[in-house]
């Protein structure tokens, strides 16, 4: 679920959340739009953060994956933050994207801006993200780990030590590990 939500509104961040068309008299008339990935690209790397959190979680141990799952919750909660109280970063990159269209002349700001539903998306996802962390933060303790199965052998001295380049090629020629 968790996934799921980062990548929700990872891919809200990424689709158009305002448009405009700049009109000039003379020139064809352009239409300019904004992401909220230019307008927050703080919130779009922070639900990045989310989406690889979450692979964690299944490889974490117990205690690793309740502090993943505070780290979700309180990333989500900056993203949402991000989001509510930083609009007006949505309509300063709209007008910056005016500003460098062809057609605008310095005195032709649109008088009309269209924007999506997306931001909404965005916001959901993070909330469900925060829930998601929440929920496992909760209840990590109680998920079965990853077995010790995949870990790394232990290292065991070796029991003889080659002396040599020579003594290890010969061992290799004897049909010898020579490491142990």
């Amino acid at each position: 679920g968790t996934l799921v939500a980062g990548g929700l509104a990872f891919f809200a961040l990424g689709r158009t959340w305002a448009r405009s068309d700049v009109v000039a008299e003379g020139l064809s008339t352009d239409k300019v739009s904004a992401t909220g990935a230019d307008a927050h690209p703080l919130a779009s790397a922070l639900a990045m953060v989310i989406v690889a959190s979450a692979l964690a979680i299944l490889a974490a141990s117990r205690r690793i994956r309740r502090a993943v799952g505070i780290l979700i919750g309180v990333v989500s909660l900056v993203s949402i933050w991000i989001i509510v109280w930083g609009a007006a970063a949505l309509d300063d990159t709209l007008t910056a994207a005016v500003e460098k269209s062809p057609a605008f002349t310095g005195a032709n700001l649109p008088d009309q801006t269209a924007e999506s539903s997306w931001r909404l998306v965005a916001v959901a996802g993070f909330v469900l993200a925060a829930v998601f962390g929440a929920i496992t933060a909760r209840l990590a303790p109680l998920w079965p780990t990853m077995s010790s199965r995949y870990d790394a052998p232990p290292v065991r001295p070796s029991a003889q030590q080659a002396a040599d380049d020579h003594d290890m090629w010969k061992a290799l020629d004897e049909g010898r590990d020579p490491t142990q």
